[in-house]
């Protein structure tokens, strides 16, 4: 039996697409016996991973299965559980990214639900594709033994030197790319991919939230292109479906990025509008607080800001930025008491972000 150490040199000597053909060949085979697989693949680029995931995605479609994508978050973290749900299993493969993004204590809520429910991608006969990168790989490891050792295979990317670019997933808004080596191409592929997956989903009300998610996506890749017009219209589709679904959460999440827009193209009253929107869909999510503070203090409105502060606060009293700008808007008030106090809370580590109150 060879070992890991000389299968982990075979892999690496193999080329792109002879791994490619390993991940589907086992999925093929999984099909043709109707039963489950789990395929952990180590990548080092998120570049790397796209591509192959692309490439994965066109042999599976020409062989008439679908890929489908599952981007863990602290709502969505029972893979097994969510996965067994889905309608569509017996045709497809899910891709499913973002472990590390599963939320609790020390982010391993996704970790330990792969370990705790393992026995249902066998009773189910669901077949996965986890991408993993570096930290991940070692969190599994760490957090569920058991299911490190139910996969099926594993295949490594990690060999692959291409420069590493900045992730765009729906988590990951932040300013709009500015020129970036490859930054353009890579959201160019990224905006290709997932019109594709958006055109080819079917219509069907099971398929909404799949839907929605992509709209996401693609709003947060056509704003880093700073492709506007193109952001709005796949938010206010993307809002429109969460409406319908009645999920709070991901409405609030969808408005709260239009304010970032608005803010963008100059328009801070209907940023602030939109936030606030936000705010009163979830008002348990510090970071919708926060940024309606943001928004009130680009406007010098610092009495606001305040107050969106403190509740921000009040939910993440560990946050430093809040906390400094906290300090920030009782300076720009004059009021330098209030502004000193708030600056030893945050110099205190166990007092941080106890807001003080006028």
């Amino acid at each position: 039996m060879p070992k890991e150490s000389d299968q982990k040199k075979s892999e690496q000597s193999e080329s792109f697409e002879e791994r490619i053909d390993q991940l589907f060949e086992e999925l093929s085979f999984a099909f043709e016996r109707q039963r489950p697989s789990i395929l952990l693949v180590f990548y080092e680029f998120e570049s790397v991973r796209a591509r192959a995931e692309r490439a994965l995605e066109k042999r599976l479609t020409e062989n008439g299965q679908s890929l489908v994508p599952f981007d863990v978050d602290a709502s969505h973290f029972d893979i097994p559980l969510l996965l067994s749900q889905r309608p569509e299993r017996d045709r497809s493969v899910f891709s499913v990214s973002g472990l590390s993004c599963g939320g609790g204590k020390e982010s391993a809520n996704a970790y330990r639900a792969l370990n705790m429910r393992r026995e249902y991608f066998v009773d189910y006969a669901i077949r996965v594709v986890i991408w993993l990168d570096r930290d991940e790989a070692m969190a599994l490891s760490r957090h569920a033994p058991d299911f490190w050792a139910f996969r099926h295979r594993v295949v490594e990317f990690n060999d692959t030197a291409e420069p590493e670019l900045p992730e765009m997933s729906a988590g990951a808004w932040g300013e709009p790319a500015q020129g970036l080596p490859g930054q353009s191409q890579f959201l160019d592929e990224q905006i290709r991919l997932h019109e594709a997956r958006l055109a080819n989903l079917p219509e069907q009300t099971d398929f909404l939230r799949i839907r929605m998610e992509l709209l996401f996506k693609l709003a947060g890749l056509y704003y880093g292109k700073k492709t506007y017009d193109r952001t709005i219209q796949r938010l206010q589709q993307g809002r429109q479906i969460a409406r319908q679904l009645n999920d709070t959460v991901w409405l609030a999440a969808f408005w709260a990025k239009l304010g970032l827009v608005y803010l963008d193209l100059e328009q801070p009253l209907r940023a602030v509008r939109a936030c606030r929107k936000a705010v009163r869909l979830n008002p348990q999510e510090a970071g919708l607080w926060s940024n309606l503070g943001h928004f009130y203090h680009i406007e010098e409105r610092f009495s606001d800001a305040i107050i969106a502060y403190k509740h921000a606060l009040r939910l993440d009293p560990q946050s430093s930025l809040t906390n400094s700008a906290l300090e920030t808007c009782y300076r720009r008030l004059g009021k330098k008491d209030l502004a000193e106090k708030q600056k030893k809370l945050i110099q205190t580590p166990h007092n941080a972000g106890a807001a003080v109150h006028e």
